[in-house]
């Protein structure tokens, strides 16, 4: 199967691993230490005919560690691909800057990138924070114009005292069902503001 894998690089460098528990999807646990997000989003499910492309998104600017991280994610990734799955790596570098016209040029170089009937991966922890709309994005896009299927959306956070990491602080958090949330409050028809809510309140009814 064709995956895609978006993974928004760190600007900074010495990343710590850690084990982090998952919270909203058992299924992403993984028990050993880990860097990235990205790597609890995919590792899981590979499989040894599945055709992977990450596309590793590096953010020019602070300590501009962004491509000694791609070489951290793909040595990790690569260290979970015990099925042989077939992984290829491409950097995709844009400014610092969040103006529409980088923000254009980013969609567009990331839409080159898509692949029909791909099932897209993403994770939006590190880079600047609209990042991740813009892949929230990118994901509606796959799904209504290349018929691609959205496998998981994941974030993670650690918190630091003395440039060490607080033991149970460290989290991965399955986003998926916040960009569905999203794709269902788009489809939403209704003809008042109160039986909106009521449909979204129905939603989240056990």
């Amino acid at each position: 199967m064709k995956k895609i894998l978006f993974v928004t690089l760190p600007l900074k460098g010495n990343l710590k691993k850690c084990v982090y528990p998952v919270d909203g999807n058992a299924l992403l646990e993984i028990k050993e230490p880990i860097q990235f997000a990205a790597t609890a989003a995919l590792a899981n499910s590979l499989k040894a005919d599945d055709e992977v492309k990450v596309l590793l998104l590096e953010t020019k600017g602070g300590e501009n560690a962004g491509s000694d991280n791609a070489k951290l994610f793909k040595e990790e990734l690569d260290h979970f691909n015990k099925v042989g799955a077939k992984i290829t790596y491409k950097i995709l570098p844009s400014a610092f800057d969040m103006s529409k016209t980088n923000f254009q040029f980013m969609f567009k170089a990331i839409l080159k990138e898509l692949e029909h009937d791909a099932e897209i991966y993403a994770d939006t922890t590190y880079g600047p924070k609209p990042l991740a709309f813009l892949l929230f994005t990118v994901c509606q896009f796959a799904e209504k114009f290349f018929d691609c299927s959205i496998g998981y959306i994941v974030y993670s956070k650690v918190e630091f005292k003395n440039n060490e990491i607080i033991e149970g602080s460290q989290m991965i958090y399955d986003i998926t069902p916040l960009y569905l949330m999203q794709n269902f409050t788009n489809m939403i028809e209704t003809s008042s503001s109160e039986r909106a809510i009521k449909t979204i309140e129905a939603l989240f009814e056990d």
